[in-house]
């Protein structure tokens, strides 16, 4: 569980992410809907963006959409693993092997520039950009509506290059979580979809992740992308 500031414990979140044999887009856009509803500091008036990841698991990848409604997203970092979090950013961070506290993240901007890190029981570092092309990162902007977006894959080979444990046959539970931040946006935030209760405010905090449980039905999707 997620220790609280007043050492009570937090229940997590469940995410059930539903199995397709295909990653067509419809299927992915149909997927349950992450809403990200834990924002620090809340005082009125925050700026809160309404943000939501969405997940879908193929034979071979891990699938993640991630959808804001926001104006003008603030998107000057070009290069792969740069301070994304200083631009207007949305980021998902995933524990293959939950029996363990490594994770991977991954952040972007509205440009698709993504910054991929490993933490290794709090050791952090950056990971070879060369990695990022097979997850071919992609983001859209729809200035009318002030919506953006960014999609990428996780490859099960990438998953299992750092968790040698990872079985993607075997694991149906896994952990996680979604975030949307802007440490230099005109108005600094910060959003999450399970709690964080790490003060002052930390991603990095795998205990206080949120379940993912992977559906091992093949579920038909309909429906296009909003």
């Amino acid at each position: 569980m997620c220790q609280s500031n007043n050492g009570g414990d937090m229940m997590r979140k469940v995410y059930r992410i539903p199995f397709a044999k295909q990653p067509e887009a419809n299927r992915l856009c149909a997927a349950p809907k992450a809403w990200l509803k834990n924002w620090y500091p809340v005082p009125e008036g925050e700026y809160c963006p309404a943000t939501y990841g969405q997940l879908l698991r193929t034979p071979l990848a891990l699938y993640v959409r991630l959808v804001c409604e926001e104006q003008s997203p603030l998107a000057r970092q070009r290069l792969p693993n740069s301070p994304v979090c200083t631009d207007s950013c949305m980021e998902f961070f995933l524990n293959p092997v939950p029996r363990n506290n490594t994770f991977i993240n991954f952040e972007l901007n509205s440009r698709g520039t993504m910054l991929m890190g490993l933490n290794e029981n709090g050791d952090f570092h950056c990971l070879d950009p060369a990695l990022q092309a097979g997850c071919f990162p992609a983001a859209s902007v729809d200035e009318k509506q002030g919506i953006w977006e960014v999609r990428f894959c996780i490859p099960d080979s990438l998953l299992h290059r750092f968790f040698p444990e990872f079985d993607p046959d075997q694991t149906l539970q896994m952990r996680g979580n979604f975030y949307k931040c802007g440490d230099s946006a005109k108005v600094p935030h910060y959003g999450s979809w399970n709690p964080v209760a790490r003060r002052p405010i930390d991603f990095h905090c795998p205990e206080c992740f949120g379940e993912l449980t992977v559906s091992p039905v093949i579920r038909e999707f309909i429906g296009s992308c909003e």
